[in-house]
């Protein structure tokens, strides 16, 4: 199932856009990635492969999201960015950006969560066949 990640703009003015391209690199394809809960899958090279960076670099930019960020914005978790997780990682602010992102003014998401709760519904309720 493709998903929808919405970026905010302040990541430019964040600490993690002043690291390395592979590290910036890592941590967008990290948010692009994850699920609904911020759990994002993989292997270190295997998401090395989806990044586009060596598992080196990968190896690096993990060091960086796993450790504390004392000039995070964002002082949870000692600012730091992602836990590891059986089988990948977890994001450990996602949640927070993820309610700030469906809570502004004029949001759609509210209204696209019930119109595919909908369309599921009614498609569960239709009889085989029926709209051949």
């Amino acid at each position: 199932m493709a998903g929808f990640t919405k970026v905010f703009n302040s990541i430019l003015t964040s600490t993690i856009w002043g690291e390395d391209h592979a590290t910036v690199r890592v941590w967008i394809a990290m948010l692009v990635t994850a699920d609904a809960d911020g759990v994002v899958e993989g292997s270190v090279p295997g998401f090395a492969r989806v990044a586009n960076v060596t598992v080196d670099e990968m190896r690096h930019a993990l060091d960086i999201l796993l450790a504390p960020d004392p000039d995070s914005r964002t002082p949870d978790h000692e600012g730091r960015r992602i836990d590891t997780i059986e089988g990948g990682w977890h994001i450990l602010n996602f949640a927070k950006y993820r309610e700030q992102a469906q809570a502004k003014e004029g949001s759609r998401a509210p209204y696209y969560r019930t119109y595919r709760a909908r369309k599921r519904a009614e498609a569960f309720q239709r009889e085989p066949g029926e709209d051949e």
